[in-house]
């Protein structure tokens, strides 16, 4: 269970010359770790950073020429976004970014609330991003492409360092629904959504939402690679999913009868995260969970729920509303 995907904190690199500013700064970060620690996890593969199919044009926001975006080279003043996953990913487990009920309460976050989140992890995810800043700015920069690190009010990241105001958090805290479709305490498996695997469940019964990808993980592990009991690395290509059905059970929680879940949040393995996790899936939960919140009002029954959709037989009624929304429930 602390095993979850890396977060990354995204900045923006601009082929520009700052006289060397931005890569003084980034010599004065401390991390944690050592630098020497940090740079032994960067890698760009087989990507060249600038030419033909680059790092750089990966996610390159601001072109100052009329070229092609997959394959042009880059001119000076030409920004890109980086998120990389041999790069500002941060899957390391010590500390996990997650924390528990106990720790939770131990850290005082109930009166001061984080975010349930471990503050020495997203800071030593900080420090991996800057540190790959830094790395690019060595090895990649030359008086053709020279690169700055964008900052301060007026960058596309507005902050002092550089970075992302909130990192990309791939996957948080799930939910266990109630006893559904063979469970006690339902959740989507891995063979539900692989076309490769047998025992996977028909969700269309109770379906309000529809996603689609590959399960994309961006592994996590402990910093002396000890065991993490976890299933880190799980990847399947899009031809190995199948169309993947979101059921009405995945967005409903044990015990509060009032409340519907989105986004990451929904009744998933860690697994089927990989592929829910991505913004069409978000989407489709959180537009389910909020068309069906609007259902239950405009029933004005105080005794529905979202469960008592399920036990009263209510669901093709909800599925009607679903789809005057304009939601999309099956394939």
């Amino acid at each position: 269970p602390e095993c979850t995907q890396a977060f990354t904190f995204p900045f923006v690199l601009k082929i520009a010359d700052d006289g060397g500013r931005s890569l003084k700064e980034l010599r004065k970060v401390q991390p944690g770790y050592s630098r020497e620690e940090h740079r032994k996890d960067y890698d760009l593969g087989r990507f060249p950073m600038f030419e033909r199919n680059s790092v750089f044009n990966y996610r390159r926001i601001i072109s100052l020429k009329r070229d092609d975006p997959f394959k042009a080279i880059p001119a000076k003043g030409d920004m890109t976004v980086v998120n990389w996953n041999r790069g500002n990913d941060w899957g390391i487990m010590n500390p996990p970014l997650i924390l528990t009920d106990k720790q939770i309460r131990d850290s005082g976050q109930q009166q001061n609330w984080l975010g349930g989140l471990n503050t020495t992890a997203l800071k030593d995810g900080e420090n991996h991003a800057l540190l790959f800043a830094e790395w690019l700015m060595d090895k990649y920069a030359s008086p053709e492409f020279p690169l700055r690190l964008m900052s301060g009010p007026d960058s596309p990241m507005p902050t002092h360092s550089g970075l992302s105001m909130y990192p990309y958090i791939r996957e948080g805290r799930r939910i266990l629904g109630r006893q559904a479709y063979g469970q006690k305490e339902f959740f989507m498996r891995e063979q539900d959504i692989r076309r490769d695997m047998i025992g996977g469940r028909n969700f269309s019964p109770t379906s309000i939402g529809l996603t689609h990808y590959a399960i994309d993980m961006h592994g996590c592990r402990y910093r002396n690679w000890e065991p993490s009991k976890s299933p880190s690395a799980a990847p399947a290509n899009e031809d190995k999913v199948r169309p993947i059905t979101l059921p009405l059970e995945s967005l409903i929680p044990q015990r509060i009868d009032n409340l519907l879940m989105g986004g990451k949040a929904i009744a998933v393995s860690h697994i089927v995260n990989g592929a829910t996790r991505i913004h069409v899936g978000e989407w489709a939960a959180g537009s389910a969970a909020g068309a069906t919140a609007a259902w239950i009002v405009l029933q004005d029954d105080p005794s529905l729920t979202p469960q008592a959709i399920l036990d009263r037989g209510k669901i093709s009624d909800l599925k009607t509303h679903l789809r005057s929304q304009g939601l999309l429930i099956e394939w």
